[in-house]
Parts: C-alpha cells; structure tokens; sequence
C-alpha cells in the first residue's frame, strides 16, 4: 500500500510538472526569436492587406515592433494606406511618420529616412517576397517583405496581439512598453489636446462597437456566430440594450456624476440611444475642433486638409480616450483593445461585460488551474475505484 500511495504522488507531481512545463512552453514559442544588434543595411517590411483600415495596420505595426522576424534587420514600415472612406475620394498611402513621431519609431527598430528608398524600381530589385510566415528567413536581399495575399502575416501578428496583449499571464508587459511609443506626430497631438480638454482627465470613455466586430473573421452578423468559444460567454455582445451598458457604466464610475465620453459606429442604435437618455447630461459626443482642423491645415498641402481629417479623426479619438480616467471597451473591437493596451492606468480599464464575466476574467487562471487540480483529483479517485 505505502509503494501504490508512493506512486500516485509522483505521478501527480509530474502531471503538475507536465502542465507547469507546457505553460512556460507556450510563453517560450509566443517570445519568438531572441532580439539582437540591428544591421542599418537590412531590413524587413510586409503588404498591407486590402481590408486593413488603420486599426489593423498599427496591430502590424506593433507586432513587428515587438516580435521582429529578423530582429538582425530594422523594420520597413509600408507606410499607412488611407483608404476610400469616410469622404475620401481615394485610397492613398502616407509615410507612417505622417502619423507617428520619429523618436518613437526609432526606438521601435523603424527606418524614419525613406529617402534611401524613394525610387519603386530600386527597391523592387533589391526585395525578396515571401508568402508565408514560416517562409521567413534571413538572406541576401537588402529588403524581405511578408506578402499580403496569404494573410499569413497578419494573422500571425493579430493571433499574437490578442493572445499575449490579452488572454495569457505574464505577456502583456512587452506589448504595453512598446504600444505606448506610438506617440502621434505634433498636428495630431494638438488634436488630442483640444477635445475636451476640462472633461477627458475626469471621465469615464465608452467605446461601443454595434456592427460588425472587427475579430469576426468575415461573419456578417452582430452575433458573430464565428467568434472563439468560451472567449464568447466572456465578452458577449449579443442582446446588448441601454440598461446592459448603463450597468456597467454604475460598475466602473468613481461617482455618479463623472462624465461619460461615448465614442460608436452607430449613434442612431437603439441601445445608444437608450443609454444617453439615462446617462442625460453626463453624456458627451466627441467632436472635431477648430483647433484640430487649423493644425492640420498647416502642417499639409491645402488640398489634402479634408481627406486627412476624416483618415485621422478615428486615430485622435482613440488617442483621446486613452487619457481618460477611466475605459470601457468592446473587446472584439481591435480599436477599443488598442486604446486597451496603451492606456498607463491599466486598473481602469475594462470591456463591456456583467459583473459575473468580469469576475471570471479576472481570475481565468485561478479558475483554470483549480478546474485541473479537481480534474487531477476526480482521476486518481477514479483510478483507485477501480483497482
């Protein structure tokens, strides 16, 4: 008997082990490769794939700042494709530090000088184009750039963001340090600045993404049926009405007063609607200024003030809502989980959910390795029955 109960707590030790072990596994693939001295000669950049609006180029963006595939080359940027939207004639491609600032690139890995590669046909000879992320490799080539068509590269990078960003332990530290050397160009930060300036360090930010979820994977429904299981019971979005989201308004403010500033796609949604209401005049819309408009105005051609204002004002009000006191976000929105993983005070910073999924969120692990513990036990009882 002494050798049989000897047994079982060695092979319960090294169950315990075993999964101890795959988890560091996990965080070890997730690393990537080790980062090392960049070669200034070199360097890796990728294609922005065509329904990439800007959310999902900073995700790239990020990503590779983070994980660089060839951490011997500096990063490339393919610069920020404008698309035709929101009263833009044309899809057009601006240099990233038309956006970003310079310092904050450079501490990334970005190249800030394009002039070195300001003739298309010098650098089309000198890049070797690779489809798949596992085609990546180090080479001859002055430039290897991650083909779009694939999406290889993008999913890698946004599996990525949300994962580490958001679901495992111990990952999102990386990703916050880095995110929060985005920093926006001068014109954009005066942006920033003007909107709402006596209200955005008090107030609680909603943004509410109605239709359709970024992270639906081509599901055209507001359901999405497409979504990943068991993340779906965590951040639901179905059914959502006024009450659902004024509860968790009353969940997070710090008063019943404090300012609610509500960024949506869809002002005109019932459930909206219905929130205002009870909000009443705690509820505030953000609005482009004069002094955004004139920074903007001066810092670019004058035919191009009204195309650039409608491609950045999404950019400034996620800045502006990343200052806030407090962020309430959709998590299957890849723009609220950027304001997400930027914001500094990242104990006031949550996703729509009712108190029981907040509750179980937060505690994931706790629940996971208690869930493995009994599930452990239930086997060795199991096993003795049986013997």
């Amino acid at each position: 008997m002494y050798l049989v109960n000897r047994r079982r707590k060695i092979y319960l030790v090294l169950a315990a082990a075993f999964l101890i072990l795959q988890i560091f596994h996990l965080r070890s693939l997730l690393s990537g490769r080790p980062a090392s001295k960049v070669h200034n000669l070199k360097y890796f950049t990728w294609e922005t794939p065509d329904f990439a609006y800007f959310n999902n180029q900073f995700i790239l963006h990020l990503a590779s700042a983070v994980h660089n595939p060839l951490p011997s080359r500096k990063l490339l940027s393919p610069g920020i494709t404008c698309p035709a939207i929101r009263g833009v004639q044309e899809a057009t491609v601006i240099p990233v530090t038309d956006v970003f600032d310079e310092h904050g690139l450079q501490s990334l890995g970005y190249e800030t000088d394009f002039q070195r590669w300001s003739d298309p046909a010098a650098k089309a000879a000198s890049t070797k184009r690779v489809d798949y992320y596992t085609d990546i490799a180090e080479g001859q080539s002055q430039i290897i750039e991650a083909k779009a068509h694939t999406e290889s590269y993008w999913q890698w990078s946004a599996i990525r963001f949300v994962l580490e960003s958001f679901v495992l332990p111990w990952t999102p530290n990386r990703w916050r340090s880095a995110a929060r050397r985005f920093q926006l160009t001068h014109p954009l930060q005066q942006c920033v600045d003007s909107v709402l300036p006596d209200l955005v360090p008090h107030a609680i930010a909603m943004h509410l993404r109605m239709w359709p979820s970024d992270l639906s994977f081509g599901q055209n429904d507001a359901c999405y049926h497409g979504q990943v299981p068991v993340l779906k019971y965590i951040f639901s979005k179905c059914d959502w009405t006024g009450s659902y989201l004024y509860n968790n308004v009353l969940r997070v403010q710090e008063s019943d007063t404090q300012p609610v500033i509500i960024a949506t796609d869809s002002r005109e949604h019932p459930a909206i609607v219905d929130l205002v209401r009870r909000l009443g005049p705690r509820a505030h819309f953000m609005e482009i200024t004069a002094t955004c408009t004139t920074a903007i105005r001066d810092a670019h051609p004058s035919d191009e003030t009204q195309w650039r204002i409608a491609t950045y004002w999404p950019i400034v009000e996620a800045a502006v809502m990343v200052q806030t006191e407090s962020f309430i976000g959709s998590f299957w929105s890849t723009f609220s989980q950027l304001i997400a993983i930027r914001r500094q005070r990242i104990h006031r910073t949550f996703f729509v959910q009712n108190r029981l999924q907040e509750f179980v969120w937060q505690n994931r692990w706790i629940i996971i390795l208690a869930f493995v513990g009994t599930l452990g036990l239930g086997v060795i009882r199991t096993s003795r029955r049986f013997r």
